[in-house]
């Protein structure tokens, strides 16, 4: 079987519609941060599922990173499918699903000392590949307004990638703290 058809080859591609598209459009580049986006997940989701670590509670973040990973890809169709200047708005992320992150920010929050300074990503593997993801949603939440426009893209899409970039900082500073607790507690410090 072959996959490849040479048929992009020039620089265009067919999206959904059947309408041929440059590569360089601000959807095709939402779409491809979004796809980037879902493979730093699922790399954090199988860091954190390795046997061999030793943090505790990652099962929950790894099935909260899961449903994640399904509203990504329900983003993703309705980029793929968006029409413009319909008057219509599609509820692809509802109020209950950025409520629900809302929710879980809050949770983790509970648990993380303010912080007084900059952050400087690295204190882990797991910490840093949570960062990175956190930066790819940051540049998915520019793409998508750059896209949103006069389509019929859902307007909560946009808080959903606002609090999944929150949620991932909060993420990656719950990881920086369980590590440095955990040294401390084999160390003696």
């Amino acid at each position: 079987m072959k996959i490849y058809s040479g048929n992009g080859d020039a620089g265009f591609t067919l999206d959904i519609n059947g309408q041929k598209i440059s590569k360089n459009d601000d959807k095709l580049h939402l779409l491809g941060t979004l796809d980037e986006l879902m493979a730093h997940l699922g790399l954090v989701k199988a860091m954190l599922q390795n046997e061999d670590a030793w943090q505790f509670s990652w099962k929950s973040a790894c099935n909260f990173i899961e449903k994640i990973q399904k509203n990504l890809m329900k983003i993703m169709t309705d980029v793929s499918g968006a029409a413009q200047n319909i008057k219509e708005e599609k509820k692809t992320i509802t109020d209950i699903e950025l409520n629900v992150i809302e929710k879980e920010i809050d949770r983790l929050s509970a648990n993380i000392p303010r912080q007084k300074g900059l952050i400087i990503p690295g204190k882990n593997i797991i910490e840093a590949q949570i960062q990175i993801s956190r930066t790819i949603s940051r540049r998915a939440e520019r793409l998508f307004f750059a896209v949103k426009g006069n389509t019929s893209l859902c307007s909560n899409t946009g808080a959903y990638l606002n609090r999944l970039s929150d949620y991932l900082f909060i993420l990656s500073q719950q990881e920086s703290l369980i590590n440095v607790n955990f040294i401390n507690q084999i160390t003696g410090i």
